[in-house]
């Protein structure tokens, strides 16, 4: 069974995928010089979208993105889709056909109309990924992602203007992190086919605030239980952004974010292309926000390490979630939104992870190899990416007297694969690494993330002064009294706060 994750099918004709079964990519369809117009109808009991649709089809597949296969639909969130009907410019019916998981074959090399159903009812199904990540009800409206409703050439991404118009229920906004052509806020213009179907939409009544930080526009839609809390999540919002703006050196590639919030249990949350959909177990106060907060500073942080450098390919999977991982814990330890007793917890819960996937699960591979099917490995992903990053980070330091770290990594990184259709290797990790430091850092990586075996972080803790003492899961990490000045100095450089948070 195919799993193609968020990354797999949106960034396809770049080669930048993540994981699932490849197709062939292509350059850029310029089309027939006409828009590819969309325009989506919701019930009054927001229970089905009517989507009308005129595209341009240069390739042979007709596609929609990031399908899920979940028990119960075996083709993922195409199977909510009902009455495909598909007309060529004439109003002649279109063959198509069915490749399963939102795939159509059908001839290509012409302008297609649409007219299909979405039933939204996609909360009724355990997603691999979760409902935050495909589409779920509340009573103020509806989350969607644009993988779930629509449809798009599989092949050839579309060069030209896309615009999506919405009809909704009276009372209902939509809320996209799109361009409005105008102040009714119905119609959007669309950057490219990744914007279109990449990305977290709320359409319904939920309060929403707009406000700029970290170089960018952010809109926040707040489900009713979260309104009190708008505060909290801005005064967050704003610190760690602007952390990142300068940890990254320059701000993301989208300009313009769409984060939604609402209530449920998993506390999960997931990122898009200029968007996250992030869940809540109960309210967002002080006690919790150790982990909804760090939830959404994970995600955000994706704006720039994942969306704006991307990946070759799922083999550094451990790179875009690891060291997002550790930059977060990092982030908001520097930034004073977690102290060091939670600092410790939080660098306790790294080695473990990787102990889990290891000895728990028997995960066998690399931790690059990991990546090729992410959610059942996410804790070698994760826990031996994050573990990896952080004795990049220590050894970047060690080699070069404290000159550089990984922030400087990251910048050199940026200035040169932030650009669109670039995409970067395990390889240029080192090479960058070697530039910076004038070290071999090849020996180091294979070590961190090519081998199959335990990976030893000790050495990097006592390269900061801290000291962890372990028994099979358990894990404590304390100051180590003896630790001498350059590794206080250096764990002073990498976690302790340099800024006071107002009101905690």
């Amino acid at each position: 069974m195919r799993f193609r994750t968020q990354l797999f099918r949106l960034l396809l004709a770049a080669a930048l995928a993540c994981a699932g079964t490849a197709a062939s990519a292509a350059e850029p369809a310029k089309g027939d010089g006409q828009p590819n117009t969309y325009r989506v109808s919701v019930d009054a009991k927001a229970s089905r979208a009517h989507v009308v649709a005129d595209v341009w089809q240069e390739s042979g597949v007709l596609a929609m993105f990031n399908v899920m296969p979940v028990e119960g639909l075996a083709n993922g969130q195409a199977d909510l889709v009902d009455g495909m009907r598909v007309t060529d410019a004439a109003g002649k019916p279109v063959a198509l056909k069915n490749l399963g998981e939102g795939d159509f074959e059908v001839q290509g090399g012409r302008r297609l109309h649409l007219d299909y159903t979405v039933n939204l009812t996609h909360e009724q199904y355990a997603w691999p990924a979760g409902a935050e990540e495909v589409g779920y009800r509340t009573d103020e409206g509806v989350m969607l992602t644009g993988a779930a409703l629509f449809f798009a050439d599989g092949d050839a991404p579309y060069a030209g203007p896309i615009r999506v118009t919405f009809d909704l229920p009276e009372g209902w906004r939509a809320r996209t992190p799109w361009t409005p052509i105008d102040a009714s806020g119905t119609t959007f213009d669309v950057a490219s086919r990744r914007e279109l179907t990449s990305n977290a939409l709320f359409l319904g009544t939920a309060a929403t605030n707009t406000f700029e930080a970290g170089g960018v526009e952010l809109t926040l839609v707040l489900g009713k239980r979260y309104v009190p809390a708008r505060d909290r999540f801005e005064r967050l919002l704003r610190t760690q952004l602007d952390s990142y703006l300068r940890l990254f050196g320059g701000p993301p590639r989208a300009k313009r974010y769409l984060i939604v919030i609402n209530e449920d249990p998993s506390g999960d949350g997931g990122a898009f292309a200029s968007s996250f959909s992030l869940f809540i177990q109960g309210d967002a106060d002080a006690r919790n926000e150790v982990i909804w907060g760090y939830v959404m500073a994970h995600e955000l942080l994706h704006f720039w390490n994942g969306l704006t450098l991307v990946p070759k390919d799922a083999n550094e999977e451990w790179f875009k979630e690891g060291a997002t991982d550790y930059l977060t814990i990092a982030t908001l330890a520097r930034n004073g939104l977690i102290d060091e007793t939670l600092l410790f917890k939080r660098l306790e819960n790294v080695p473990r992870r990787a102990l889990i996937a290891r000895h728990a699960q028997g995960l066998d591979m690399t931790v690059r190899e990991a990546g090729l099917n992410k959610q059942p490995n996410r804790q070698l992903v994760y826990g031996g990416g994050s573990l990896a990053a952080l004795a990049l980070d220590v050894e970047l330091r060690k080699r070069s007297d404290d000159r550089v770290g990984l922030p400087e990594l990251l910048q050199a990184m940026m200035r040169e694969f932030a650009a669109p259709g670039r995409t970067y290797t395990l390889d240029d990790i080192a090479r960058i690494a070697h530039a910076l430091t004038g070290s071999d850092f090849r020996p180091f990586l294979a070590q961190a993330v090519e081998s199959t075996g335990d990976f030893d972080i000790r050495p990097a803790y006592a390269a900061v002064g801290l000291r962890m003492d372990s028994f099979v899961e358990e894990m404590f990490i304390s100051r180590e009294p003896g630790a001498g000045a350059i590794e206080r100095a250096r764990f002073d450089a990498m976690f302790a706060p340099v800024v006071a948070t107002p009101g905690r």
